[in-house]
């Protein structure tokens, strides 16, 4: 079926959305659980979601990317403990500046100034954002989800050719549960199941992790690479609107003005 240019922006408008949402929905329901136990719990149910894609083909490259995206998970939802929503969403766009890098570092792939220069003005941005007045150890832990993320991405870019992406995105989700699991069982030091644990579930499980993949592997082949970016890219921006909304977080001028450098980088970059 074929999509229209304006329906597959509004699909991927759509996935900005609900990934922005997840980072105020993930920060309450850590108040009530415990971050691995959180992963542990929403991946194994968000990779049985994609059991009719099923197949075994993928599943060594699979495993070995699911690996990074459970690194990048795992910082993110520990960093979030320690850091505002609103500096974690901005900071997990970090990875679209960084994908590029570590690419060249991994497989040699081309590297263009403009990748250097969106690399320096994405970190300026990260440290009026969170080093001005001290760094805070949730923004570090944020900044290494951005590079676990980023690996993530140039391995995808590196073996997508080869591999079905919802396939491979059935792997990644499985791998991030698996890997999860062991950590939850010793870390584990609180559960409870109320309305905010299971809204956060249903959000980041059905919502964030499966339609949005969905969209995202569906409308972006009618979109250009680079539209299909910036639009993704604002994922920080309505990270922050959904913060002020239900956590009632503010930034400062400088803040804003770090966070206003971070999306300029991302969206320069998405030109490349």
């Amino acid at each position: 079926m074929k999509v229209s240019r304006f329906y597959a922006d509004l699909g991927l408008l759509v996935t900005a959305v609900v990934w922005g949402a997840t980072f105020p929905v993930i920060k309450i329901a850590l108040d009530y659980i415990s971050p691995f136990a959180f992963n542990s719990i929403r991946f194994f149910l968000a990779s049985l979601l994609f059991i009719p894609f099923f197949k075994r083909e993928g599943w060594r490259v699979g495993i070995k990317i699911g690996f990074c995206t459970f690194l990048g998970y795992s910082f993110q939802t520990v960093g979030m403990k320690f850091t505002t929503a609103t500096n974690a969403g901005f900071i997990t766009s970090l990875y679209v500046v960084l994908a590029p890098i570590i690419a060249y570092l991994l497989y040699r792939a081309r590297l263009r100034l403009l990748d250097g220069l969106c690399l320096i003005i994405a970190f300026i941005g990260f440290y009026l954002l969170s080093g001005y007045e001290g760094f805070r150890i949730g923004d570090i832990l944020i900044l290494l989800c951005a590079v676990g993320f980023g690996t993530e991405i140039a391995m995808i870019s590196y073996h997508s050719k080869n591999v079905n992406p919802t396939i491979l995105a059935f792997w990644q989700i499985l791998s991030v549960a698996i890997f999860s699991t062991p950590l939850a069982l010793i870390t584990t030091d609180k559960l409870t199941i109320n309305f905010e644990f299971i809204y956060a579930l249903i959000v980041t499980v059905l919502l964030a992790t499966f339609v949005a993949k969905m969209f995202q592997n569906w409308f972006q082949r009618y979109v250009s690479v680079t539209e299909a970016s910036i639009i993704l890219s604002l994922e920080g921006v309505f990270a922050h609107i959904f913060a002020v909304v239900m956590l009632g977080e503010s930034l400062s001028m400088v803040q804003y003005f770090g966070a206003f450098l971070i999306t300029v980088a991302v969206i320069l970059i998405s030109l490349r």
